[in-house]
């Protein structure tokens, strides 16, 4: 659901009082629930089996490159993923995972954001700081270079600055397509509560290569 449709799918105690007298009375079974013994439950249970899958360097490069060859495209919009056709619409590396390669400029900055995914990133070149917020609203500046490896917190605040005169390049990991099939990723960006969407089907109004077009909407 996008940012727009949150909005407009919003209401106020006082319009929530006057639709209830109105409110349909549903007291059969609806047609899309169903009663199965266990027999049947574990016949049809989804169990992903899903094959080995390889990535090679040259390919996720040669994504990378292109994007960096976009003028406009931001530090935030810089990365590509890998998907294993086998996990269907989760979308994933594996049925849960995400992994993704993002490449960051010298001297850009991925603004403050947050999601209810975990992240964690691995530094395969560059160096430079990531800033995250703490429990009790405390801040820290976390330093980095090749080889290290940052764990960031579910729903902390976090922003990376890039440091030095070459590219970095990150090696994220994310829980986001079980938290997307549970009805249950959000994320917030730019800063501010109103920013903040339930992301469970289709594009984010808000997504855009620039910034200026996110801030905007």
């Amino acid at each position: 659901m996008t940012t727009t449709e949150n909005r407009r799918n919003a209401i106020t105690p006082e319009e929530y009082e006057r639709l209830l007298p109105g409110m349909p009375d549903i007291r059969t079974s609806s047609d899309a629930a169903k009663v199965l013994t266990a027999d049947e439950y574990f016949k049809v249970v989804h169990k992903p089996d899903t094959r080995p899958a390889l990535w090679k360097w040259a390919d996720v490069r040669g994504a990378l490159d292109k994007l960096a060859d976009e003028p406009l495209r931001e530090a935030e919009r810089r990365f590509c993923t890998t998907i294993n056709s086998d996990t269907g619409e989760l979308n994933g590396a594996s049925p849960f995972i995400f992994i993704g390669w993002q490449l960051i400029h010298p001297g850009e900055v991925v603004p403050p954001h947050r999601h209810n995914s975990v992240a964690i990133y691995h530094i395969l070149q560059g160096s430079g700081f990531t800033s995250v917020q703490s429990e009790g609203k405390t801040w820290a500046k976390y330093h980095w270079e090749k080889g290290d490896t940052l764990a960031c917190p579910a729903w902390a605040y976090h922003a990376h600055y890039v440091e030095g005169d070459e590219d970095t390049l990150m090696y994220v990991v994310q829980d986001m397509p079980m938290l997307a099939a549970s009805r249950t990723l959000f994320w917030e960006e730019p800063l501010g509560q109103e920013n903040i969407r339930h992301e469970v089907a289709g594009k984010s109004a808000s997504w855009s290569i620039t910034r200026t077009d996110v801030e905007s909407d």
